[in-house]
């Protein structure tokens, strides 16, 4: 299976007249051929306009797109070497599995017996190949999934595009069809392009994320470019579990001032008495209990979860995550005292929310 690059070059969707706000501002970035990317977001963020606008099924207001190094913005949907697989399936419940793949085979004319070869290889990659005579409604919710994947990948397009298609599948079966798709994309190696709002998804799949918002790209990079060093607020808040910490802080001489009495040291240019906002991974935080019953704040929730508990805590800025190892003996009510030396400082404009110039303090 070939792959191809696909450009965005000042890419804009619009629907209405143009002073109306775009669903899709601006975007300027490429995914490299036989790369897996996640366009990452909430919902109504463009994410899905882009995949359409990638597969022809929306079309470009202004800006162009290019796959393989040629512009495809005017070029028919089924003349651009791709194929898609939907949230919801698509199957033709009136054919078998073997029809359904072979479906737009059919279509383009195949031969008959790389028609019937193709059909086996994909049925066999994806474990299906038992079910090719059983039609879409006898079939689980994970099987025709794997029905939806195999049609595309027979097709061996340069492309494949997946808008959110685990979200049908239970958590446990959602786990098991990932690992999966990350195989089938090593064996493959088609451009692949995948919406979805799952940030572990995001993670866990790609080789690059493009996470978006509002309509516009916030930041393109790996998922370790991603988590560790977000390009803005807004990424830095999406990305991570538990959700990274964000407080208003004001910068000292030597640090930052995050509430009366609660002062870290990180050395900065900004100057005195600059507003900023600090952004601390839960994971990278500790607490432990106030000795003397004061302490920075309280505990208000634990949620023990195996391999670790998240702490909630009611601080004097308000609401503080804490991501400790294993269980813990704190509960409901304790006051304790936070620490922060070893975690990561991100700091952010307060009025853009852009990443603010290193350096980034570690276990100072």
């Amino acid at each position: 299976m070939t792959s191809a690059d696909i450009t965005f070059d000042n890419v804009s969707k619009r629907y209405g007249a143009k002073d109306t706000e775009p669903a899709v501002k601006a975007l300027s970035y490429t995914i490299e051929g036989g790369h897996f990317v996640s366009l990452l977001g909430p919902s109504g963020c463009g994410k899905s306009t882009t995949l359409n606008m990638i597969a022809g099924l929306e079309g470009v207001t202004e800006g162009s797109i290019s796959i393989g190094g040629r512009p495809v913005q005017d070029v028919e949907p089924h003349k651009r070497d791709l194929a898609f697989v939907f949230q919801d399936y698509a199957l033709y419940p009136h054919l078998d599995v073997y029809d359904n793949i072979a479906f737009g085979l059919r279509m383009r004319k195949m031969d008959r017996a790389e028609l019937d070869q193709r059909v086996r290889d994909a049925a066999e990659r994806l474990e299906i190949t038992s079910q090719l005579g059983k039609r879409p409604r006898a079939l689980s919710g994970g099987q025709r999934q794997r029905v939806a994947l195999a049609r595309a990948i027979a097709r061996r397009p340069a492309v494949l595009l997946f808008d959110e298609p685990l979200s049908n599948l239970d958590a446990l079966l959602r786990d098991r069809t990932r690992e999966e798709l990350k195989v089938l994309h090593a064996e493959v190696g088609a451009t692949t392009v995948y919406v979805t709002h799952d940030q572990e998804e995001a993670m866990s799949l790609s080789d690059e994320i493009a996470v978006m918002s509002k309509g516009r790209l916030e930041q393109f990079g790996t998922p370790g470019e991603i988590y560790e060093r977000p390009a803005t607020e807004f990424v830095a808040s999406f990305v991570g579990k538990p959700q990274m910490n964000l407080q208003t802080v004001t910068t000292t001489g030597g640090g930052l001032r995050i509430a009366d009495g609660w002062e870290i040291t990180h050395p900065h240019t900004l100057g005195e008495g600059r507003t900023v906002r600090l952004g601390l991974r839960p994971s990278e935080c500790s607490v432990r209990r106030a000795s003397d019953g004061g302490g920075l704040g309280r505990v208000r929730v634990t949620e023990p979860l195996g391999s670790h508990t998240d702490i909630a805590l009611d601080t004097a800025v308000g609401a503080f995550r804490v991501r400790v190892p294993g269980f813990t003996d704190l509960r409901a009510g304790d006051p304790v005292d936070v620490t922060v030396d070893g975690a990561t400082r991100h700091l952010f404009d307060a009025e853009t929310g852009a990443r603010l110039p290193d350096p980034v303090a570690v276990g100072v």
